[in-house]
């Protein structure tokens, strides 16, 4: 049984109880926050139909920049609270590398973010006992049956992350997809081609020219007010929601 750690704590004054109403748009969720409707920044780009319900309580936490001065930071699910947030998501990772407290990362460091690499853009550039490591990380919301699931609609922007990476890691590259599982209690991870039916082929593809895959598990505890690390090795599957597709 893993031993569950806080990697990422908030100040109680950057954080609002919230009870989401509806999502306007990709990016704009519409929220009531102590009597008031308002909007918030939601940076998360799945359909996320599973988990943003009308009337389901959240949290917002409050920014410095941004027209909006709120994200969604997540909201309630069976056993907790979701991560939805993928900047929150990021910085989570990325402390728990510095920790040292992701087993298959232990001797690696942030040496980067943001890196543009051939006609993709990944999340970060790690430096693992002198070598360079890529990462891309992908937010898995989805709930199936107690799994994490990711995609939840058609990614071609997932797809074209997993080719390029897969291409260099077959040219002596290491990279690897890396997905945040941010459902309370994700008994693993499993790959969704039911959305997207030609994401299973491009992964394994990939997978066969050496990209890893992997996935780190995470929630939200509202007692603490802490990101928690719930499994730094979750089990990935790229196979269970794929075979018959």
């Amino acid at each position: 049984m893993q031993l569950v750690k806080t990697i990422l704590s908030f100040n109680l004054s950057s954080l609002s109880e919230c009870i989401f109403l509806r999502r306007l748009n990709r990016f704009t969720v519409l929220v009531e926050s102590n009597g008031t409707m308002l909007e918030a920044h939601l940076n998360n780009t799945g359909r996320l139909l599973n988990v943003l319900k009308p009337g389901v309580k959240g949290f917002l936490v409050e920014t410095k920049s941004g027209r909006l001065g709120y994200r969604l930071l997540g909201v309630y699910v069976d056993g907790g609270v979701a991560v939805l947030d993928t900047l929150t998501q990021e910085k989570a990772f990325a402390r728990a590398v510095e920790e040292g407290l992701i087993p298959w990362l232990k001797d690696c460091s942030v040496a980067g973010r943001n890196k543009r690499i051939s006609d993709i853009i990944v999340d970060y550039q790690l430096e693992c006992g002198g070598r360079e490591v890529y990462v891309e990380l992908k937010s898995a919301i989805l709930d199936l049956n107690g799994y994490a699931g990711y995609p939840d609609a058609p990614s071609e922007r997932g797809r074209r992350h997993i080719r390029v990476l897969g291409d260099l890691a077959s040219k002596g590259f290491k990279t690897m997809v890396v997905f945040v599982a941010s459902i309370p209690g994700a008994k693993g991870f499993r790959l969704y081609c039911r959305e997207d039916k030609l994401i299973g082929r491009t992964a394994w593809e990939a997978l066969s020219k050496g990209l890893l895959f992997k996935s780190i598990s995470i929630y939200f505890d509202p007692i603490s007010l802490s990101i928690m690390l719930e499994d730094p090795d979750l089990h990935v599957d790229l196979c269970s929601e794929c075979s018959d597709i």
